[in-house]
This record gives structure tokens, C-alpha cells and sequence, in this order.
């Protein structure tokens, strides 16, 4: 995975060799609905529709959507919606399958859980947002279903992150870079709250 400083990211961020492999993983079939928020050029929208109903992809940087139509127009499949515009203003209700290499918030999460059905599957790259309990396919990426899970403490969540059987949340904190650290801490300080606000 190709990380981007900046805060808008690299448009190419998933390669197609690790999300080949992310597609063995998940298992899509025919009946699918699949919306990759941030989709930059397209790319993971092109490799998966074959395999799915249909591929939605979301990009509010119209340079980069206009790539993206551009890219899946000569593709030559007929499945593939790009729609311009931000994640926090899209309906999530058809989807079956979401993907996002960008960092998801509580606001964004809470929005996949009301509008999507029971068993909605939802794959990120990195950090989940604290106390979501996820499942880690490989690499950094994790999935979770709908409706969410709550990890039981602050220690499940590191080890499900490090990917090992013993794991302290201070172990995670320190493996982190100064951003994700700082985010961290302040969704472990505001965990009550947004739980309540995303089922209630």
C-alpha cells in the first residue's frame, strides 16, 4: 500500500495486486453493491466490477473524477458509477461491500450503520475508529460488519491491530506515528459519546 502524506492522499493508493488479493479474501459475489469511498483514479471500482452487481466510486476532487470516468470509460464495463461529491453526503442504502483507504470518522460510521442492511461488509486500510471491533484480513487491512461490535477494553483493540495475542493499548499508541497517535487518544476520550451517538 502506497501511503500519502497529504491529507488528500495518493489517487493510486491501492494496488491492484494487493486488492486482488483483498477481492480473494471477501469472497463478492454477483448480488454485490460496491462503493469505495475516496476511489481516486478508480482502480479498485475497475478490478472488482466484473465480480459484482455493480461498483460505486465516491471522489470529491473533481480532477481526480474526471480521471476516474475517464479510466473506467476505457475499461469498457458498464457496471461502474463515479459520483463527484463528498463520502459525508452519499447514501450508502444499496451497498453491500465498502471500501476506504481513507480514514472514516464516527459521523461516516455511523451513516454506513443506519443506512446499510445487517451484514454489510465494510473494509478499511489502518486504524479503525476506537471502540469499533474489527477482524484483520492482512496486511493493514481490517473488516467489520454491520451493525458494529464494540471491542471489550482498550488492550482487544491493540491486539487486534498488531495483529498479536498479547498487545497493550500504550504498545499501539507508541507504534504509531504523531497523527494517528493524537487521533487516537481522542476517540478513546470521546468513546462513550460516539457510541451512544451512532446507536442511538
Amino acid at each position: 500500500m502506497k501511503r500519502a502524506a497529504e491529507w488528500r492522499g495518493n489517487p493510486r493508493a491501492t494496488d491492484k495486486r494487493e486488492f486482488s488479493h483483498l477481492i480473494n479474501q471477501i469472497g463478492p459475489s454477483k448480488n454485490d453493491v460496491f462503493f469505495d469511498l475516496g476511489c481516486g483514479y478508480g482502480g479498485p471500482c475497475i478490478w472488482i466490477a466484473p465480480k459484482v452487481k455493480r461498483a460505486v466510486g465516491i471522489e470529491d476532487h473533481y480532477y481526480r473524477y474526471l480521471r476516474a470516468k475517464r479510466e473506467v470509460e476505457s475499461s469498457g464495463l458498464h457496471n461502474i458509477t463515479i459520483i463527484w461529491n463528498d463520502i459525508s453526503k452519499v447514501s450508502y442504502r444499496d451497498a453491500t461491500i465498502l471500501y476506504s483507504v481513507i480514514s472514516i470518522g464516527f459521523e461516516i460510521m455511523k451513516k454506513i450503520q443506519r443506512q446499510t442492511k445487517t451484514g454489510t461488509l465494510v473494509v478499511l486500510y489502518g486504524l479503525t475508529p476506537y471502540p469499533i471491533k474489527s477482524h484483520r484480513l492482512f496486511g493493514e487491512f481490517y473488516s467489520m460488519t454491520t451493525p458494529f461490535e464494540r471491542v471489550k477494553d482498550q488492550d482487544e483493540f491493540a491486539r487486534i491491530y498488531l495483529g498479536r495475542k498479547r498487545a497493550t493499548m500504550p504498545e499501539l499508541l507508541k507504534s504509531i506515528d504523531a497523527e494517528q497517535r493524537r487521533d487516537l487518544k481522542r476517540e478513546i476520550k470521546d468513546a462513550e459519546a460516539n457510541w451512544d451517538k451512532m446507536n442511538n
